[in-house]
This record gives structure tokens, sequence and C-alpha cells, in this order.
């Protein structure tokens, strides 16, 4: 008996001290959701410049009790603003299927109706339209400006607040977010085994960068 209540004792000291999480980023202020039906789309203004996943990353971690895991996503495509030194818009269109994580076994259980259900809802969706600086230049850790946009998933839309650093050049746009989501507001609300549940906090980082080339310049 007192081997089994050592054993016992062992097993929970374990799990507590190695409780794995999605490590430290600000929360994303998210507000009620926006029916997708009744969204109006945005008419951004400036240049348009192309974002794939040749120029940009859509990656993420998530974790259960006992380990971390990363993933993103393999295809997508978007558009950056860009009007004088200002971003103004950003849009982008994911391709669900193409998730991917480090197991297989989690990627397809990701694809399944537990989670982001490909087959019904192939897309997933962000439109930012609002670019705010921040006063003092930059917060801590070195964020520009203050975003905020519509995430779409399952076709359950939220909008949601983040800090980003931008930076504007004539040559260049670059973007990166770092932040954290709570899934069960997208209703990935798949619970995990009674012992090794998945933890509602989902670590969001992007990473967007475009050229300012003739090319992807203004249409006339």
């Amino acid at each position: 008996m007192l081997r089994q209540s050592l054993f016992t004792l062992f097993i929970v000291s374990l799990l507590i001290s190695g409780c794995a999480n999605v490590g430290d980023a600000p929360e994303a202020e998210t507000t009620t959701a926006v029916p997708t039906e009744t969204a109006e789309e945005t008419a951004f203004t400036g240049n348009a410049l192309s974002l794939t996943p040749e120029n940009s990353d859509i990656n993420f971690t998530a974790a259960k009790v006992t380990r971390t895991h990363q993933g993103g996503f393999n295809v997508f495509n978007g558009t950056i603003y860009v009007d004088g030194t200002n971003v103004t818009g950003l849009e982008i269109t994911i391709d669900a299927s193409s998730i991917f994580t480090d197991t297989d076994r989690l990627t397809e259980h990701l694809k399944s109706d537990d989670f982001f259900d490909v087959a019904v809802f192939p897309e997933a969706h962000f439109e930012a339209n609002s670019f705010e600086p921040i006063a003092d230049g930059t917060d801590g850790a070195g964020a520009t400006h203050s975003v905020t946009g519509t995430l779409t998933i399952r076709d359950q839309a939220n909008q949601i607040i983040f800090p980003a650093a931008l930076e504007v050049s004539v040559d260049s746009v670059s973007a990166s977010a770092d932040f954290i989501i709570d899934r069960q507001l997208w209703g990935l609300s798949y619970p995990g085994a009674p012992d090794d549940l998945i933890r509602d906090d989902v670590r969001i980082k992007l990473a967007v960068s475009a050229s300012q080339t003739a090319e992807n310049g203004p249409e006339e």
C-alpha cells in the first residue's frame, strides 16, 4: 500500500512538474463574435503587396498536459496594403487542410471534425483594418503597433487585438506578431484525454514580408 501511494505521488508530481504550456506571449483581446454573413468587406487603400508561403509564415504552438506541439500552415495567400509609410490593411486566406505539426497523428486529428473539420470548413481567414501606433514607440517586447482584425475559423468570426512589430521602407514591408488566443472561442473545443487535457491557449506567430516592387504597385 505504501509503495502504491508513493508511486501515485511520483506520477502526480511528474505531471505537475512537467506540465507543458505554450510559453509567454501577450493574450489577444477578443470581442464578441461577428456573424460572417453580415460582415462587410473592407476596401483597403494603398499599394497591394502579395503574401505567400515564400515570403511569410503562419505558425502556432499548442500544448496538452504532457507535451507542447509546434505547427503551422503550408498553403495560404494574402495581401498587405501600404500607403506611404503606413500599413492600411492585411488579409489572408488559409488552406486549413495544409495544417502541419510535429507528429503525423496530431496533424490528421486536427483536420478532423474534433478541430478544424477541413472537409466542411476548408478555409480560415484573417483580415486586419486597424494599425494603431503604440504611444511610446514600442512596447516591452518590441511591438510598434496595436493591430485590430477579424479571425474566422470554422465560420466563427471574432475580433482580436494584438501587438505587432511593423516596418515599412521604400523597398520592403515587414510585420511580425506573437500572441495567444483561446481556441474555445472558435469552436475548437475537443478536450483531449481525461488524463492529458489540451490547453485552451494557442500561441500564434506571424511573420510577414513583402517587396515594394513595381509589379506589386497599385492597379491602374
